[in-house]
């Protein structure tokens, strides 16, 4: 066997001669990853300098994910070990897939639904928000995106190029003819998602949704670059500990009581 070691002590396990689907879709993720950091180090750069900027003076990043399974790349940078405490997630109940899988799919689509989201959050002139949608066009996606700019925000998108293109005009998820999140947005990062959601495995005609993977490696590049860039100004406890490692639930207290009357979710 031959294998690499990450910081956390694991080995990759890189034999050739007996792969399995394991190794094969872990190879797919691995390529997707690089294929991100490949096509976007300016974008998330910039990104992540107007959201250092920005929590540097107080402020919130907004995160929001406008459809059944984008909400998984959110919650997966809130509240989490090593993600900034100022990250406030826009979580649209609606369209929740626990609170109705069809339901959900039904309202990402319906016109007229991000502006009370963006109210009730309170984002505003100067505000920063982050959008992820692996498709990027439908109705509630687009709105938010557009409404937030309206407000005053800057708005980083997270779509896949490839997924806008793929959707054909008349789709019942098309929201304004080839409007996407990549054309309403501030600054944009293409998180390479194959058409459709899907990538082969192995031989079997097995295929496997790449998105959320995409999303939230993403979504975490960039605040990580932010608070690399914030470290130097305010202190690392502005990031959260875990509740399972000693001292943990101090360091969450302390930050909890700075954030909780902003931050809905808290």
């Amino acid at each position: 066997m031959t294998g690499s070691t990450l910081s956390a002590g694991y080995e990759l396990d890189h034999d050739a001669d007996s792969p399995g689907l394991g190794a094969v879709l872990a190879s797919s993720v691995t390529a997707l990853h690089h294929e991100i950091i490949r096509t976007n180090r300016e974008p998330v750069s910039r990104a992540a300098r107007a959201i250092a900027d920005r929590v540097g003076c107080g402020r919130l990043v907004h995160v929001a994910g406008p459809g059944g399974h984008s909400h998984l790349a959110v919650l997966d940078v809130f509240y989490r070990p090593g993600m900034l405490a100022a990250v406030s997630p826009i979580v649209d109940q609606d369209t929740l897939l626990t609170q109705g899988a069809a339901r959900s799919t039904t309202n990402e689509r319906t016109p007229g639904r991000a502006a009370r989201l963006l109210d009730e959050h309170g984002v505003g002139d100067g505000d920063i928000v982050l959008i992820v949608n692996a498709f990027g066009v439908n109705a509630t996606v687009i709105e938010m995106g557009l409404g937030a700019r309206q407000r005053g925000a800057l708005v980083v998108g997270y779509s896949s190029l490839q997924c806008e293109a793929a959707i054909p005009d008349g789709h019942p998820s098309r929201f304004l003819g080839d409007t996407a999140l990549s054309n309403v947005s501030d600054i944009h990062v293409d998180t390479r998602v194959p058409p459709g959601d899907v990538s082969s495995i192995g031989d079997a005609g097995l295929t496997v949704p790449l998105a959320t993977a995409a999303n939230s490696f993403a979504l975490a590049w960039t605040l990580l670059d932010a608070t690399s860039l914030l470290t130097s100004d305010i202190s690392s406890a502005e990031s959260w500990a875990s509740s399972n490692a000693p001292g943990g639930d101090r360091v969450n207290r302390d930050l909890l009581d700075r954030y909780e009357a902003r931050v809905r979710a808290l």
